[in-house]
């Protein structure tokens, strides 16, 4: 059995985004230090890390960096898939990594992830790998319109995805995605998106936090709440029986998120799986006994689990970067708000479906939170005189 890590050891996160700067402030609050491998040299991870291997342009320069973080760091992980897999192996051949290479190559091809998924027995929205044309066209067919055309790799926020309304639109979809190793998936007419977050250490302990209930707005993350409606409270033991079947049968050590789509029967169907925190599970920072980002921690150092509970209903809304179009956002009526949270991840570029930070609110249940969270963010737009009333 794996010996815990235990605090004042160096733990290692491939990716410098707002999930490995929440991970990193985490870590270093619980004694240990943390350094990240990104190519930004201002990554928000890196803002907040105590080293950071930024590799250059040179071919081979990532894999030397992997292999010195790995002499530093007692463990590694992630905060984004879409990383070479090698860089994980390379790591993994002088320290532990969590989650493992392997897992990572399930996840990052969506054909692979749903067809391993669909062997083990767990549910998917029906789909048909394509790569061509013709295949297209006979996943039509099969699956009926509309479908959804996404790229096997490299895909997330709606990037890399087209809606298939009917064969008159095939040729044209295919052509955009601009690969030949695609998936077609059956649109499913949904009464909401959940998420499920699981976290299982090296001794092979497991807990998952509640179900949340998401809202998307031009295919990314707006608002996430928890508890969940009361419709959706019945579907939260198979949700997590679900997630500690696909912990055990795929061998995770580490964090990950499950989304799912919920059917008009109440049925769950896996849409896909995130081999790291997830932006539904900001608001368990405020909201929960212990966050997913110090669960990530204790789950890759095999330090014992905390069972996910809740300490207030909450909500989470994204700040996304057109909140800066008008100039910087008035933070006034935020800050007087009582019992709200705000996260800026220190990027300096704000534009339009980049997330720049993220808000939580508690209130008495998670729609009254939610309905604040709007308020406030739709409070946040700046109000500058019109050119005609300046004298």
């Amino acid at each position: 059995m794996q010996s815990p890590i235990l605090p004042g050891s160096w733990l290692g996160v491939i990716g410098g985004g707002q999930l490995g700067r929440m991970f990193t402030h985490a870590a270093q609050r619980l004694g240990y230090h943390v350094a990240v491998l990104d190519a930004e040299e201002d990554c928000p991870a890196a803002q907040a890390a105590d080293m950071h291997f930024l590799p250059s342009d040179e071919e081979g320069t990532a894999d030397i960096l992997a292999q010195e973080m790995s002499r530093l760091c007692a463990s590694i992980t992630l905060e984004f898939e879409n990383v070479s897999a090698e860089l994980l192996r390379i790591a993994g051949q002088r320290t532990r990594v969590c989650p493992s290479a392997d897992f990572l190559e399930v996840t990052q091809d969506r054909i692979t992830e749903k067809s391993q998924l669909v062997a083990a027995g767990f549910p998917t929205t029906p789909f048909r790998p394509v790569t061509n044309l013709g295949a297209v066209v006979e996943a039509g067919e099969e699956l009926g319109y509309p479908l959804v055309l996404k790229t096997s790799r490299s895909g997330y926020d709606g990037k890399g995805q087209v809606v298939v309304r009917s064969e008159a639109e095939v040729e044209a979809a295919w052509e955009s995605l601009e690969t030949n190793r695609a998936i077609a998936e059956q649109m499913i007419e949904f009464e909401a998106e959940v998420s499920m977050i699981t976290a299982r250490n090296a001794s092979g302990q497991i807990e998952s936090y509640p179900l949340f209930e998401n809202e998307h707005s031009n295919h990314i993350l707006s608002v996430t709440r928890c508890p969940v409606s009361s419709p959706l409270k019945g579907i939260e033991e198979k949700a997590e029986e679900i997630c500690h079947g696909i912990a055990g049968s795929f061998g995770v050590t580490g964090l990950f998120c499950v989304e799912f789509f919920v059917t008009k029967e109440g049925e769950l169907l896996i849409n896909e799986i995130a081999p790291r925190p997830h932006n539904s599970g900001h608001l368990t920072i405020e909201a929960f006994t212990c966050s997913q980002f110090e669960q990530q921690v204790r789950a890759i150092c095999n330090l014992p689990l905390v069972p996910a509970t809740m300490i207030h209903p909450a909500a989470m809304i994204n700040l996304m970067g057109e909140l800066w179009e008008g100039g910087e956002p008035d933070w006034t009526k935020l800050f007087a708000a009582t019992d709200s949270h705000l996260h800026l991840y220190g990027k300096s570029d704000p534009r339009a479906g980049r997330k720049m930070g993220h808000l939580t609110v508690l209130d008495q249940s998670s729609s009254e939170a939610a309905i604040t969270a709007k308020e406030l963010r739709d409070s946040l737009i700046a109000e500058y005189p019109s050119p005609a009333s300046i004298d």
